[in-house]
């Protein structure tokens, strides 16, 4: 009853979700494909591949590390992957696997998809589960894995709201490959069987650090000179006037937005604060700025590696917080506000560890002064904790293969 009803309330609401895609990704000149969005395309693919599905650009970079370890050990298993962002799907479509949009949860679509692929197996990343599917998945008989799991107290909280909904849903997972025991915990409170629960740790743990532009680092360190940089990795809007005060007290300002069409107005921001800032699309950034807007794509590695500081995006805007392990892995101090929900297990080893100081926003300035005298020590610490704790891309890896279904021959 609790799905049909869901059912119903999301078939409703689908001219509200069409309004808000086209606003959104229009806005940000990306394609909205409606079509793909209601189902309208089915895949047309071989069947007997592995459909793995990520939401955004951090879940897609983890589906993809795991479809590179798994083609280590097979070289034969076909994939199809799913994204819901922009971002997301360009990060998929960086491989040599047929890639479409990932549908809205109408009940009428995944019986079509699952005849259409035959997959051995749906694997979702972190947080992607969709009622309708996974409840298809299982009158067929496909194998779901959950991977890379987590779920954070809030987001237990919500799932518990609505176990009529949520608990036939965790129940169903074939494997949930959590990052943590509260993660596993959470999880089997919530339904999941003991049997598929395993603690397996994070893939994000796995990545490589970011790649960097060697001529955009050069024009960076010019750039600062001999000021202490703060970069803001990902922010969202409130969280970069926090730091327009250092720049008085002799601090670079580096803001890198979580989105970068954000940058137009982030100038306007430091106009208001009678401060000098450029974007670095623009490629005229002179000593007189004050603050650069890094809004360029793919540039992440450079802008972190540039940083004294960097302070974690998300964190002092409620919004859970980003991933702090690329900076982790290039050794920079790490500071965050209180909001890392998204991350709180790695975000306790590394506070744990030396590596990060995690503040309210009204000691912000004493924790980047304090990470600033003791950067490199804690940007060692950092490193060596993340270095320390790798391996689960491959544990994961292992998990899914055991329960990949027999490809049926006619």
């Amino acid at each position: 009853m609790w799905r049909h009803l869901y059912s119903i309330i999301l078939i409703l609401c689908v001219p509200a979700l069409i309004w808000h895609v086209r606003r959104k990704y229009g806005r940000e000149n990306h394609p909205s494909d409606i079509p793909g969005r209601l189902g309208l395309v089915t895949p047309q693919i071989a069947s007997g591949a592995i459909w793995l599905h990520a939401c955004s650009l951090g879940e897609a970079k983890v589906g993809l590390a795991l479809v590179n370890e798994l083609e280590r050990h097979d070289p034969t298993l076909q994939f199809f992957l799913t994204a819901t962002t922009p971002s997301g799907l360009d990060v998929l479509r960086s491989s040599a696997h047929p890639v479409m949009v990932f549908p809205w949860d109408l009940p009428w679509i995944w019986r079509r998809w699952l005849s259409a692929l035959q997959p051995r197996a749906v694997v979702v990343i972190e947080t992607e589960l969709w009622p309708n599917l996974i409840a298809t998945c299982r009158t067929q008989e496909v194998p779901i894995v959950l991977a890379n799991g987590r779920l954070s107290e809030k987001s237990a909280r919500r799932y518990s709201r609505f176990a009529g909904l949520s608990q036939p849903m965790w129940a169903a997972l074939t494997r949930a490959l959590m990052q943590d025991s509260e993660d596993a915990i959470r999880a089997h409170a919530l339904g999941a069987a003991l049997g598929a629960l395993s603690e397996v740790g994070s893939v994000k743990l796995d990545q490589p650090p970011p790649h960097t532009d060697a001529e955009l680092l050069d024009r960076l360190i010019e750039w600062k000179g001999e000021r202490p940089l703060i970069c803001l990795m990902s922010g969202h809007p409130g969280e970069e006037a926090l730091l327009f005060g250092y720049v008085e007290i002799g601090y670079r300002v580096l803001l890198v937005p979580r989105h970068p069409i954000r940058g137009p107005s982030l100038q306007e921001d430091a106009t208001a604060h009678r401060l000098i800032s450029a974007c670095v699309s623009a490629h005229n950034f002179g000593n007189s700025v004050d603050v650069l807007i890094g809004d360029t794509f793919g540039d992440m590695g450079a802008y972190l590696q540039a940083s004294d500081v960097v302070v974690i995006g998300g964190s002092f805007s409620g919004r859970g917080g980003q991933n702090p392990i690329e900076p982790a892995l290039l050794g920079k101090a790490l500071v965050a506000g209180p909001s890392m929900y998204n991350f709180a297990r790695i975000t306790e080893a590394l506070k744990a560890h030396g590596g990060l100081l995690q503040v309210a926003p009204q000691n912000l300035g004493k924790a980047l002064n304090e990470a600033l005298s003791a950067g490199q020590q804690m940007g060692d610490h950092a490193r060596a904790w993340v270095l320390a704790n790798q391996g689960s891309t491959a544990r994961q890896a292992m998990a899914i293969r055991a329960i990949l279904k027999p490809i049926t021959v006619d």
